[in-house]
């Protein structure tokens, strides 16, 4: 007959075992949700700022490519081409030297790409027509390209309201 200690530690060979819980509390996930919030916070205006100093050091480049291929132009015919607006100068071969693709694609600040010729205006520039960038994104183009100032410069806005990029007055 079994004694009372063996009935004891028979019933406690039987009792179920209570395995340990894993995984993460509330706290600890909201503690986590937190940290990559700030880190987001931080990153994104970072990444925003990078994207625009790329697109004006792109529309930059552009612009100075597209001055050497008119001024080239300018070299071999002895002038400027005339003003053909968003287009480029019919019958003049530019098409030979610019992409065209690129000169009729939106500028990375918004608008067009757009030659105003001697013939028109007082000067030999291409222009920014319908930029939708904000004036501090523009004169930081100038800065590259040119001073700084709007009103002033080989890159300003001139008296028709365009970001110009002069290349012969």
């Amino acid at each position: 007959m079994p004694t009372a200690m063996n009935i004891n530690s028979q019933s406690n060979r039987f009792k179920p075992c209570l395995k340990a819980q894993t995984g993460f509390t509330l706290i600890e996930l909201l503690i986590v949700v937190g940290i990559i919030g700030a880190l987001a916070a931080i990153a994104i205006p970072a990444f925003a700022s990078y994207r625009d100093r790329a697109q004006v050091a792109n529309l930059a480049s552009d612009l100075r490519n597209f001055g050497t291929a008119f001024h080239s132009y300018a070299a071999e015919h002895g002038e400027f081409p005339n003003d053909s607006h968003i287009v480029l100068p019919p019958g003049a071969g530019m098409e030979e030297v610019i992409d065209v693709n690129l000169w009729l694609s939106t500028t990375p600040l918004g608008g067009n790409y757009n030659w105003e010729g001697p013939d028109n205006y007082p000067y030999a520039g291409i222009a920014l027509l319908g930029v939708t960038a904000s004036v501090s994104t523009v004169q930081s183009l100038d800065r590259i390209l040119d001073d700084g100032n709007l009103a002033t410069g080989t890159f300003r806005q001139t008296p028709n309201g365009r970001y110009t990029y002069i290349l012969e007055e």
